[in-house]
């Protein structure tokens, strides 16, 4: 009966912040504790509800999969099942989330991810000693255009999976969470928790300092020159900003191709922009070529 009471509890609590979109609706479902807890409590907002599951062709995918479907059955929701095959590059975790975004963004409708207050914080923190500018101190939006909403990111991970385990949904935890090799797994185990020991509060302070970036972010995004609608920019509108602008105006152009830049790839956009290069990598196996006086994204 207490187990009952703080299952309810969790889910009003929980469940009365989520802010879900419009329409039918599909949870990505890993077979993790963070999504089968997004899924039981879309249930239990009476919306109607689908599921897909990312098989990434990992040591542990099968095993996952497994958990999904078994999710989706208890819960008696449909789990599709999407095989992705990962580009070529040196980090598996950034190779499965870039195949993971391609296969949710042809799902027809919005997706809904379970990102976390937790995940947000690490992702702050990754993105900080990367040398991002505004946009990565602003956390993982809430809207990842044109279909993915993720409309945990005030819950704490915590909640979540005593949502699950209360529930008794059969997630699994994935394997790759204890592979220290990958970066936010380190975040995760070994900085957060140092974080946490100064100050308890640590996961929300950041997420309040997301919220500032962010807020200030938009409006300068706001003021910024039109950008045309084609899918080009040209040097001459950078050339004549000056170098902050001009810096703001370029990472909000390269985002809505869904790239993401930090300073690294801020220098090899700009040897595009001043001519020192015709072409330079950027993320996600995408380059930025300059033709003529213009530059596009390939």
């Amino acid at each position: 009966m207490v187990a009952t009471r703080r299952l309810k509890a969790l889910t009003d609590e929980v469940g009365g912040h989520m802010t879900l979109p419009e329409g039918r609706l599909t949870v990505a479902l890993s077979g993790g504790a963070d999504s089968a807890a997004l899924s039981y409590l879309c249930m239990a907002s009476g919306r109607q509800l689908s599921a897909i599951h990312v098989h990434h062709g990992l040591a542990a995918s099968d095993t996952m999969q497994a958990a999904a479907e078994a999710i989706g059955s208890l819960l008696d929701i449909r789990v599709d099942l999407a095989r992705v095959t990962l580009g070529a590059g040196p980090s598996p975790e950034e190779r499965a989330r870039e195949a993971r975004y391609r296969a949710l963004h042809r799902v027809e409708g919005p997706v809904l991810t379970a990102h976390t207050r937790d995940d947000n914080a690490e992702t702050i923190l990754m993105n900080l000693i990367r040398g991002t500018g505004p946009g990565g101190l602003g956390g993982i939006p809430p809207l990842r255009r044109p279909n993915i909403h993720r409309p945990l990111l005030g819950a704490a991970r915590s909640e979540l999976r005593e949502i699950a385990v209360l529930a008794g949904l059969p997630f699994r935890d994935d394997p790759m969470n204890d592979d220290m090799t990958l970066t936010r797994n380190r975040f995760r185990r070994d900085v957060l928790p140092v974080l946490t020991a100064i100050n308890p509060r640590s996961v929300e302070a950041l997420a309040r300092a997301a919220e500032i970036v962010e807020r200030d972010s938009s409006f300068f995004d706001r003021l910024l020159p039109p950008q045309g609608r084609d899918d080009t920019i040209a040097v001459a509108v950078l050339a004549t900003l000056p170098r902050p602008v001009a810096d703001r105006l370029l990472i909000v152009w390269l985002g809505r191709r869904g790239i993401g830049i930090d300073s690294r790839l801020m220098e090899r956009a700009w040897r595009v922009v001043s001519g020192l290069s015709d072409s330079e990598d950027l993320s996600g196996g995408r380059r930025l070529v300059r033709r003529g006086a213009l530059l596009e994204v390939s």
